[in-house]
This record gives C-alpha cells, structure tokens and sequence, in this order.
C-alpha cells in the first residue's frame, strides 16, 4: 500500500479488499463499541488514514457522528469529506475523538510518537486499530482471509502483521509520546491476538 506503484483502480480495489478484511474481522464493529465507551458525547470524528471512508460512513449511520477523513493518498470516497494532509505533522480539525485504523503499522516509531502528539492538539481522545507481530495471527490470516482478497492485498497484510508492534512495544511508544501531558491510556488485546486497541485520553 505503501508503494507509488498503488493508485487509481489498484488503490481502489485495495481499499475494497480492505473493507473485506474489516469486515471479516469485525474492526468496525470494534471500533464502535470503544467510541461508546465514552462519558461524554462524541459529536465528531476523525479517521487518520481513512482510505476509501467505509470506517466514517458506517460510523456516521450507526452513530449519528459528523465525520471526516484524514489522508495522504485518500481513496473514492463514500460522500465522506476528506483533508489531504500529513496527521504526523499538519494541524487537525478540531474532533471531540481521532481513530486510527491499521495505520500504526505503516509508520516509523517516531511517526506514531509524532501522530500521537499531534492529534492531542485537536482531539480529547484517540483509538488507535491496529495489528499485531506474531506468528499466530500471520497464520490465520494467510489461511482464512487471503483466499477472499486480491494479491496486492494479501501480500499487504501478510507484510503487515510482520512490521507491526506487540503490544508492549506499541506501550512503551505511547508512554514516549504521553511523557509529561498527563494523558492516559489503555491497552486491549485480541484473544488470537488479530488486533490490539490503544485508547488515549488526553483530557476529559
């Protein structure tokens, strides 16, 4: 995905084979249930990284929440507004929360310390979606989802899992990026250890 090779239809068939993937794993439905763990109300929300919007147009219709898409290489999107930017480094639209889904791992450690500490400037909390480095869930996924998505996308999350952070990894970096802010944070993980789910609350 990371590639300049992936744009037009390819880019596009990605983002559909992605969609599938969500599905087939429930983030979305994931997702919706942390956001409405939340004691205040959650008005608007941001996706950094939303690729083609179908994170935003399911949150939009399950929750009623005004959304918007955040992206450097956005997809077709969904009738779902979208701001071309770098979440890393560019000033945000203000969001009561930002999700992130199966983006951290694209990133470098300072790219996510960086990300974390900006979209503390606009949002009061972020969740952040994303995989985990372990055998166990490379398996399942090569055996149980590549037989349903295209090639770029197979070998996509088969490089994914390989890349991304367990969890006391992913911890320790968002203890960096937290360091002197007082924010807090909470860390959940799958039991096959298909996703973990870092919850970030920088204020109340």
């Amino acid at each position: 995905m990371d590639s300049d090779v992936i744009v037009g239809p390819i880019l596009d068939r990605f983002h559909r084979d992605l969609a599938r993937v969500n599905g087939l794993l429930g983030s979305f439905q994931t997702v919706e249930r942390f956001l409405r763990k939340d004691d205040q109300p959650i008005r608007r929300v941001l996706d950094i990284g939303c690729g083609g919007g179908d994170l935003l147009v399911y949150l939009r219709r399950k929750m009623g929440v005004e959304v918007t898409g955040i992206d450097l290489k956005p997809g077709r999107m969904n009738d779902v507004p979208v701001v071309v930017a770098d979440a890393t480094r560019e000033m945000l639209p203000q969001a009561d929360v930002a999700i992130s889904s199966l983006v951290a791992h694209h990133l470098t450690p300072e790219q996510n310390i960086a990300l974390i500490r900006n979209v503390g400037q606009s949002c009061r909390r972020f969740l952040i979606l994303d995989l985990i480095r372990h055998p166990m869930p490379l398996v399942l996924f090569s055996i149980f989802l590549c037989p349903f998505i295209g090639h770029e996308a197979a070998a996509d999350g088969r490089q994914s899992i390989r890349r991304a952070f367990t969890p006391e990894e992913f911890a320790e970096l968002v203890r960096e990026a937290l360091k002197g802010t007082g924010a807090t944070f909470s860390t959940d993980v799958s039991p096959l250890l298909s996703r973990q789910v870092i919850d970030i609350r920088y204020r109340d």
